[in-house]
C-alpha cells in the first residue's frame, strides 16, 4: 500500500528538516573548531615566549616570573600547563627543572594527580606520562599504581615513566612487565631498565633466571648494554636456553659481556642449525683469541659459508 501524496510530502519535510539540522551542526562544529584553533594559536603567540623565558633567565628572576604566571587569567594558565607538557618531552637538566617549576605555578601538578583516577584510559596514560616528565612528590607512587592498570596502554606508559625512577620499586614493576603475559612490549620495559642504568643491574642479573621466557629476554637484552656485574656467567648458561628469542639475547649480550664459560655451547650454537648459529659465531669472533682459538679453528673447519662469514672467516675456496 503506497502513502498518500500528503503522507509523502510530510516524509520529505522530515528528510529535509534532518538534512538541515545535520547541515547546520557541521557548520556550527567547525566555526566553533575554526574558532578554538584560533584562540589557541593567539595564545600560544602570547604564552609560549613566556614559558621560554624560564629556560634562560638568572636565577634571581625565576620568582618574578613564577609569580607572572599564577597571576595569568585561567584560560591562559591552562595553556601554559599545555606548552610546559610538551616541551618536557624533548627538554632535560636545569631547563627542565625551569619548565617543572612554571607547570607547577600554573596548577599543573594537582590536574595531573587528579587525571590518574579519570575513568578514561587516555586520560590516565597522559597522566601517567605526565608524571614521569614533571616527577612531582608522589609521582613514583601514583605510577606504582598506574603500572598495575587493568588497560595495557595505560600500564605502557607508566612503565615508560617509571625508566626515571631508580628506586627498587620502580625497578621491580619495570623488570616484571618483561612477563610474557605482562601486557607491555618488551621494547618499552627493555628502555626503562636501560634508562635506569646502573641502579637496574644486580636486579637485571637476577631476572636472567626468571622462570618466565619473557623476563629471562628481556634482561638478557640489556644485561651486556648495562655491564650488570655477575651476569656474564648466567648468560653463557642461557645460549643453551629452550627459548629460542632468549637464546639470541644472551648471545648478542655476550659480545660485550663476554665470558670463556660460554665458548663451548657457542660453538655448538654456531655449527648447528640453530637460527642463532650467525649470531653464535660473531660473538666467537668477538672475544679474546685466547679464549675463542681453538673453536674459530673448528669453525673455520666445518663451519657453513654463513656461519663463517659471520665469524669473519676466510671463504674455504680461497684458503
Amino acid at each position: 500500500m503506497r502513502p498518500s501524496d500528503g503522507a509523502m510530502q510530510v516524509i520529505l519535510l522530515i528528510t529535509a528538516g534532518v538534512v538541515l539540522g545535520m547541515l547546520v551542526t557541521l557548520v556550527v562544529q567547525r566555526i566553533v573548531r575554526h574558532r578554538r584553533e584560533l584562540r589557541r594559536a593567539e595564545l600560544d603567540q602570547r604564552i609560549r615566549p613566556l614559558v621560554l623565558t624560564a629556560t634562560v633567565v638568572e636565577d634571581d628572576e625565576v620568582d618574578a616570573l613564577l609569580e607572572q604566571v599564577r597571576t595569568l587569567p585561567a584560560a591562559e594558565r591552562a595553556h601554559v600547563r599545555r606548552t610546559v607538557f610538551h616541551m618536557l618531552r624533548d627538554v632535560t637538566g636545569e631547563a627542565a627543572d625551569r619548565l617543572r617549576a612554571v607547570g607547577d605555578a600554573a596548577g599543573l601538578v594537582p590536574r595531573i594527580f587528579a587525571a590518574t583516577g579519570h575513568r578514561a584510559p587516555s586520560t590516565r596514560a597522559d597522566a601517567a606520562e605526565a608524571l614521569g616528565l614533571v616527577r612531582p612528590p608522589g609521582a613514583l607512587d601514583a605510577l606504582c599504581v598506574l603500572a598495575v592498570d587493568p588497560v595495557p596502554e595505560v600500564r605502557t606508559v607508566a612503565i615508560r615513566a617509571l625508566g626515571s625512577f631508580t628506586e627498587p620499586e620502580a625497578i621491580d614493576l619495570v623488570v616484571g612487565a618483561l612477563a610474557t603475559e605482562s601486557g607491555v612490549p618488551g621494547s618499552v620495559a627493555a628502555s626503562a631498565l636501560l634508562q635506569q642504568g646502573g641502579a637496574a643491574s644486580d636486579r637485571v642479573r637476577r631476572a636472567l633466571d626468571d622462570p618466565d621466557a619473557g623476563v629471562r629476554h628481556g634482561a638478557a637484552r640489556v644485561a651486556g648494554l648495562l655491564q650488570a656485574p655477575g651476569a656474564a656467567e648466567v648468560l653463557a648458561r642461557l645460549v643453551d636456553d629452550p627459548s629460542e628469542p632468549v637464546r639470541l639475547a644472551a648471545i648478542r649480550s655476550l659480545e660485550r659481556l663476554p665470558a670463556s664459560s660460554a665458548v663451548p655451547s657457542l660453538l655448538r650454537t654456531a655449527l648447528s642449525d640453530d637460527p642463532a648459529g650467525e649470531a653464535a659465531a660473531a660473538t666467537l669472533a668477538a672475544m679474546p683469541a685466547v679464549w675463542a682459538g681453538d673453536a674459530l679453528a673448528q669453525l673455520d673447519a666445518q663451519g657453513g659459508a654463513a656461519v663463517r662469514r659471520a665469524a669473519g672467516l676466510r671463504r674455504q675456496d680461497a684458503a
